[in-house]
């Protein structure tokens, strides 16, 4: 029996996904060298803690990055700057819409508070459909550790043979099957369909 429970990744896979955009935008933005806010905000191990849960708020997350770049501006441009890096395929969420009905679906990603409340408010029908949003600062662990992949099947009240999860990289889907799951590599929208063309009624 094919796996019931769906579970996708969020950048690279429901959002493209752009690092240096954003790194730019932010630049743009708060008047700073792109190479030290990269190093200030990712390099300095900021965003992952982030993404592990050690801010659990985004306020506070906000007020992290305007005391380390002494930004000024809004609240609204901060998190359009912060989350630029994401843009929605519609192609995969027309996708998921044929597939809508057909068994639990979840998104399970490494990303912070910030990026939940933000993401959610600028493209809240990006998320549409979905019966579970895994935030890797919920879950207290970031992929590809085994830990996050157990924290997210108990969430779903999932066995791991039960669930077939989709990310962009490698190194997370191949964590994924040495958690039990069934795992694919995303790699384009026909590669996606392909896969869920059994599940698609």
């Amino acid at each position: 029996m094919s796996p019931q429970h769906l579970v996708l990744d969020l950048g690279g896979v429901l959002f493209h996904f752009d690092h240096a955009h954003r790194l730019q935008r932010l630049a743009d933005a708060f008047a700073f060298p792109a190479d030290r806010l990269d190093a200030l905000l990712w390099g300095s191990g900021f965003s992952a803690d982030c993404d592990s849960g050690k801010y659990p708020h985004a306020a506070e997350i906000r007020d992290r990055i305007r005391a380390a770049t002494g930004f000024t501006g809004s609240d609204d441009d901060l998190d359009a700057a912060w989350c630029s890096a994401f843009r929605p395929d519609h192609a995969v969420r027309e996708t998921l819409e044929r597939h809508r009905g057909s068994g639990p679906l979840a998104l399970f990603t490494n990303n912070g508070p910030l990026e939940q409340e933000a993401l959610l408010r600028l493209y809240p029908t990006m998320f549409d459909g979905f019966d579970h949003l895994l935030f890797s600062h919920r879950l207290g662990h970031r992929k590809p550790t085994l830990a996050a992949f157990d924290a997210a099947a108990k969430q779903l009240g999932a066995y791991p043979d039960d669930i077939l999860f989709i990310d962009d990289s490698a190194t997370n889907t191949d964590a994924a099957r040495a958690a039990g799951w069934t795992a694919l590599q995303f790699q384009s929208k026909e590669t996606f369909e392909r896969a869920l063309r059994p599940r698609i009624p």
